[in-house]
């Protein structure tokens, strides 16, 4: 894996993790760096890596690439009328929100990447108790055309 790859993810952890700790994702118990079975403790954030590729050069000697990064967020909420806009706590909506607030405070991932962009969000709603979102995030960055 590329150094630049790295210092992304890292980027990415650590904003959501520091928003889980002190900011507006306080009500998430976890954040994972890869997919886990049986949790117990909802709601949850889960980080997976989703692809990379490779532009033209935008300059003789540099490649523009392209980082995704799946971010899934689950809970478990008993009350069906609470899913989507909750009275009380989150809704699913309202963690969306959240979760592209806390990342869209750094434009630049923490000076990982040229920008950053959410491409797609998709909610998951098969398995009721259980609610979940994905968003994939791709970032944009460069590299010389000899490194990897």
């Amino acid at each position: 894996m590329n150094y630049q790859i790295k210092k992304i993810w890292t980027a990415i952890y650590e904003i959501l993790d520091d928003e889980v700790k002190n900011g507006s994702l306080s009500y998430v118990k976890n954040i994972f760096q890869g997919v886990r079975e049986d949790i117990t403790n909802f709601p949850v954030i889960i980080l997976e890596p989703d692809g990379e590729r490779e532009e033209g050069q935008a300059v003789p000697q540099i490649k523009q690439c392209f980082f995704s990064v799946l971010i899934t967020y689950w809970d478990e909420v008993i009350n069906a009328d609470e899913q989507i806009i909750s009275s009380s706590g989150k809704g699913i909506l309202d963690a969306v929100v959240d979760v592209k607030n806390a990342l869209s405070k750094y434009p630049n991932l923490k000076g990982t990447c040229l920008d950053f962009k959410f491409t797609t969000t998709r909610f998951v709603f098969e398995n009721y108790p259980f609610r979940g979102f994905e968003i994939t995030l791709e970032a944009r960055y460069s590299v010389e055309q000899t490194q990897r």
